[in-house]
């Protein structure tokens, strides 16, 4: 975990908290649940060489499963509430792709050729899925309201993410496309793996991922008993995932966790 961001999220909750305490009494205590994530990414073409890489539609292929937990700090007031937090997440995107690109703008069908061919003159048709991890320390701050003696709450506020971990799982296979003037067959290509860092620029390029983004998060909870509340949540980041501002999409989180009160 990397020291500065984990410095800051645990300054923001400090700064809360103090401010809550002034004003006593106010509520503490730990939670866990877990998170479900889908959305879609759409990347803009980009030149490799002399070729090109037309846009990939990266569409949603069902929910991803994740985990949260933390401690929270909650101060209720005559007419509203305001709650902070520090939580571990991991968020997992599943996502799937075909896109039909010349074989020297993957420079692993190129070189798997045994030949060795001039760009415009072979094309792969390459189906992908991909599983996006992200591992981040949240700082939500939420403004909220009660309703039926306490046992009802509704909220909603920033979430501010320091991301730890941004991983990009993928499994490709596909075929090149015959093409009769150079006496080339259609060729299938088996199904290779492979991982990316999405922290590191040299290996991400331009699917490089933010350390730092935020959120817009609402959500609803319950509390059944004293000591005991259920929550559920759906975020959207709102500052941008990328760091290359021509990747749109739209991720969304949400969560569902059970929080057990010290105090």
């Amino acid at each position: 975990m990397r020291l500065k961001q984990l410095s800051i999220a645990a300054l923001l909750l400090a700064s809360v908290s103090t401010s809550f305490a002034q004003i006593k009494p106010f509520e503490f205590g730990i939670k866990g649940g877990g998170t479900f994530t889908h959305g879609f990414t759409k990347v803009p073409a980009q030149t490799i060489g002399s070729v090109q890489v037309p846009n990939l539609e990266n569409k949603n292929n069902g929910i991803g499963y994740g985990y949260s937990g933390g401690i929270w700090a909650r101060k209720n007031f005559n007419s509203f509430f305001i709650q902070a937090e520090i939580t571990y997440n991991r968020f997992v995107l599943k996502q799937k792709t075909n896109v039909t690109l010349d074989v020297n703008a993957n420079a692993l069908l190129a070189n798997a050729l045994p030949i060795s061919v001039r760009p415009g003159l072979l094309n792969a048709t390459l189906n992908a899925t991909s599983e996006s991890i992200l591992e981040s320390v949240n700082v939500p701050v939420l403004f909220g309201k009660r309703w039926m003696g306490g046992k009802l709450r509704g909220y909603a506020g920033p979430n501010f993410l320091f991301v730890q971990k941004a991983q990009l799982d993928r499994t490709t296979a596909g075929v090149i496309n015959a093409n009769s003037s150079v006496s080339f067959p259609q060729t299938d290509i088996p199904a290779t793996s492979a991982s990316t860092n999405l922290l590191n620029k040299y290996e991400a390029l331009n699917l490089e991922v933010k350390d730092f983004t935020y959120a817009l998060e609402l959500g609803v909870g319950y509390t059944p008993l004293p000591f005991l509340d259920i929550d559920v949540r759906y975020a959207a980041p709102v500052g941008g995932v990328y760091k290359d501002s021509n990747i749109t999409g739209f991720l969304g989180i949400a969560t569902v966790s059970l929080g057990f009160r010290v105090f």
